[in-house]
């Protein structure tokens, strides 16, 4: 009787041991934004090659950007998808996702929704109330921290970037990014309903409260402009912004350096959403 009653309590500790989760969601909103950035499809020069996946054993989670939405939920938001120019070097087209609604329940607007961070990562730039994209908040999320098959997905999608990019609207001087051949991957939140309150290198948890939705920069109605480009690690652009008269050209050349250069891709949201 003793070794049973020893058999049981051995099987009933085995079957309270935790298991790590792998997935989540939070929530989620949506509206339309100003046209955008390039993804190209042509052929280019290559300057240099992704490198090869690195392996991670973290728990990967994704989270919903948007209060009370889920994954499921975020396609009916939906209001304006990707659409990308041709080439790099132009500005047209659409280059993230725009959730918006204007009746939800008791709600009668998504104006001043709070909006969440997808990704884990750290701050790598936040945005005044300029042309196109109003207050924002930029996370980098480095690509070694996603899971490896991921990792591998986007490279494989990563395009060669030319060595000259033949630019067709006013970008003076575009630096070149530092090419250390690590990558990560950049999540934009913009038109928030007011300044974001980070700075540069905070660290950012899956799911934080970034602020809430707005309809700042070019903007018609309130919504959120998410947008998701891979591009090499450790962005350095203090500022950006276009399409208005009282910026200047450092803000300008960033601005071409992020959306039309080629280094930084868009990347569809929901290849991340649906990768878990």
């Amino acid at each position: 009787m003793k070794r049973l009653f020893i058999f049981a309590f051995i099987l009933i500790l085995s079957a309270c041991r935790p298991v790590a989760a792998t997935g989540t969601s939070i929530p989620a909103t949506d509206t339309p934004v100003p046209s955008s950035t390039p993804e190209p499809t042509a052929t280019h020069t290559a300057t240099e090659v992704p490198p090869s996946a690195t392996p991670t054993n973290a728990p990967f989670i994704v989270c919903s950007p948007l209060e009370d939405e889920t994954f499921d939920s975020l396609p009916l938001i939906l209001t304006k998808g990707i659409e990308l120019p041709a080439h790099f070097g132009q500005d047209f087209g659409h280059p993230g996702l725009d959730f918006a609604y204007f009746q939800r329940g008791d709600r009668t607007s998504i104006q001043g929704i709070q909006i969440y961070a997808i990704l884990p990562g750290t701050v790598a730039l936040t945005l005044e109330d300029n042309y196109p994209y109003g207050y924002t908040i930029m996370v980098e999320t480095p690509l070694e921290d996603l899971p490896e098959d991921l990792q591998t997905a986007l490279l494989d999608a990563y395009l060669t970037v030319p060595e000259e990019v033949e630019y067709q609207y006013y970008c003076p001087d575009v630096p070149t990014p530092a090419l250390t051949g690590e990558y990560s991957l950049y999540h934009l939140y913009a038109h928030m309903e007011n300044p974001p309150d980070f700075d540069r290198g905070d660290p950012i948890a899956c799911g934080q409260l970034l602020g809430t939705v707005g309809t700042t920069g070019w903007s018609s109605n309130p919504h959120l402009h998410l947008e998701l480009r891979l591009g090499p690690s450790g962005l350095d652009i203090p500022t950006m912004a276009h399409y208005e008269g009282a910026i200047t050209v450092e803000q300008i050349s960033n601005y071409c350096l992020w959306r039309s250069s080629g280094y930084y891709q868009v990347v569809d949201p929901f290849d991340i959403f649906n990768s878990d």
